[in-house]
């Protein structure tokens, strides 16, 4: 017997065993309807709440929905594609500018996610109860998770589906499974193209399903297909292509880039941000906003597990039978994706200067949970007749696969826990907004957290522009325009977080110019009206 048992079944079940699993699959389907579903309650109750980067892609949507601008990239940078803006948009024509519209092509994405995985699994595995068990963990999810796959800010919502489903798509092609083996090829490539130019952090789940199409299909990725594949590489990625051509940048060059910045940091930091925090952080088993000390153990015991996984996958290569193969290498490439996205985040200084914001860049690890977790599966469901040593095993196995549904669970109830928080936060945004359409203000400067909040909601009514909360001078803007358009204002006013230090600096600054002004307190915020012309008071 191998040291790890994985098989491809593509054929019919035979009838005992399809009714023996009737349940299961029932079931499965469940959890997929109920990990849908509670999503979809929690944006109805502004969880997680919106923010400025899901505002800079609401502001994409609205000028493609009304034919000003077609951008590439997020607004500010020559990187992460505006896909989820483009999404939007019909939504927008139809209903108008809103935080769920922008969300509802999310959670298309995440009920596309829970699907793929499920095929992929059951798939891989052959084992409808483990299934079942890897998709109830996905259908659940933490605060980190959760604004993962439903805040569009930028290209997370779009990756795990993408990188799950050309994992699918590999293993189908190289099992001669699909009939249109042309289209296949395609649409392979037309994904990946896509996630070329979304967002680069899926690159490691590309790379690693193009390396198993071609060692399975050498032949036909260096024919006729592999000009298929190409040619939908480069239509997925047509937007960078053009972009990049206009603009004359070098998107390799970007790419390379964006590691590279940040104060620099230890490796123990980076080691601890990265990997001991980061895991449990990234992948769902943190409440929101802080990890606690228990919760930290599957920092440590996720690598653990994938080296172990990945050794025991490489020594039953040896002795597999051909279908064997192919799914033993999937399984390895699932891991090996997952290692090359943990070491690249660890690598980066955000690793250890902003561990629990920047633990969404491991959103990815997600997909390679069940090829983590599928060699505990393996010794918990052996026969119970065993020796000691394996009945050890068995018990230490179930303990870790009961200890990681606990902390997914956990760690989901620990959000909805924060819903009524979360809520007051939005309420609070809503209303500052209301007073402002009220006071007729037509530009404000704020801070960053704040500002494009205020532009999207208004649909750019009252626009707003970025200051530097320390010094007032102009802060991170990212559409121009807005900055250039409230240089030209005749009386802008301020919104601060009521608890900001720019307050007091403010208003020493507008007592030195000799400006009267008015405060208008709304839960949460300051509103600074100066009663006379001015403009940004420090250059």
């Amino acid at each position: 017997m191998s040291a790890l048992s994985i098989n491809a079944r593509w054929g019919a079940l035979s009838p005992e065993r399809a009714a023996r699993w009737d349940l299961t699959t029932v079931l499965t389907a469940l959890a997929v309807a109920f990990g849908v579903l509670y999503r979809l309650i929690l944006t109805l109750v502004d969880t997680p709440p919106t923010n400025s980067d899901e505002a800079t892609m609401g502001i994409a949507a609205i000028h493609i929905s009304q034919g000003e601008r077609y951008p590439a990239y997020f607004y500010g940078q020559d990187y992460m594609g505006t896909l989820e803006a483009y999404l939007a948009v019909p939504i927008f024509w139809v209903f108008g500018p809103s935080i769920i519209g922008l969300r509802v092509p999310s959670l298309l994405m995440f009920f596309l996610f829970l699907l793929v995985m499920w095929k992929l699994v059951d798939l891989l595995y052959n084992s409808r109860g483990f299934t079942l068990f890897v998709v109830l963990l996905l259908a659940l999810g933490s605060d980190r998770v959760v604004k993962n796959q439903m805040i569009s800010g930028g290209g997370y919502p779009e990756m795990n589906p993408a990188g799950a489903g050309l994992m699918l798509l590999a293993a189908g092609i190289c099992l001669n499974r699909y009939s249109r083996v042309r289209f296949s090829f395609f649409l392979f490539g037309f994904i990946s193209g896509l996630m070329i130019w979304v967002d680069p952090l899926v690159l490691p789940y590309v790379t690693c399903a193009f390396a198993i199409l071609a060692i399975f299909k050498t032949r036909e990725v260096l024919g006729r297909y592999g000009v298929l594949l190409s040619f939908g590489v480069f239509m997925g990625a047509l937007p960078l292509v053009v972009y990049s051509v206009l603009e004359r940048i070098n998107p390799v060059s970007t790419l390379l880039g964006l590691s590279g910045g940040g104060e620099p940091s230890s490796w123990l930091g980076r080691i601890y941000g990265g990997a001991v925090l980061g895991i449990p952080m990234g992948m769902g088993f943190c409440s929101p906003g802080d990890c606690a000390t228990w919760q930290l153990w599957w920092g440590i015991v996720f690598p653990v597990l994938l080296s172990v996984a990945a050794f025991l996958a490489i020594v039953s290569l040896r002795s597999a039978g051909e279908r064997s193969r192919v799914s033993l290498v999937l399984h390895l490439g699932l891991l090996i994706a997952a290692a090359l996205t943990l070491v690249a985040y660890v690598r980066s200084n955000s690793a250890a200067h902003t561990p629990i914001e920047s633990a969404r860049y491991l959103s990815c690890l997600l997909i390679s949970l069940p090829a983590v977790m599928w060699p505990l599966w393996s010794i918990v469901r052996r026969p119970v007749a065993l020796p000691v040593w394996e009945g050890f095993k068995r018990v230490l196995a179930g303990t870790v696969l009961g200890g990681v549904a606990a902390s997914v669970l956990i760690a989901s109830l620990a959000l909805i826990a924060a819903v009524p928080e979360m809520r007051d936060l939005a309420a609070d945004r809503r209303d500052m907004i209301k007073q402002l359409e009220r006071l007729r203000v037509d530009y404000v400067y704020s801070e960053y957290w704040t500002c494009n909040n205020i532009t999207f909601a208004t649909e750019e009514r009252v626009i707003c522009v970025v200051i530097d909360e320390g010094t007032l001078r102009f802060g991170l803007n990212r559409y121009g325009p807005y900055r250039d358009a409230a240089e030209m204002a005749v009386n802008p006013a301020y919104v601060l977080p009521i608890d900001s230090p720019a307050n007091a600096f403010l208003e020493r600054r507008l007592s030195a110019e000799m400006i009267d002004f008015n405060v208008v307190v709304v839960p949460g915020y300051r509103i600074i009206v100066p009663t006379r012309v001015h403009g940004l008071l420090v250059d």
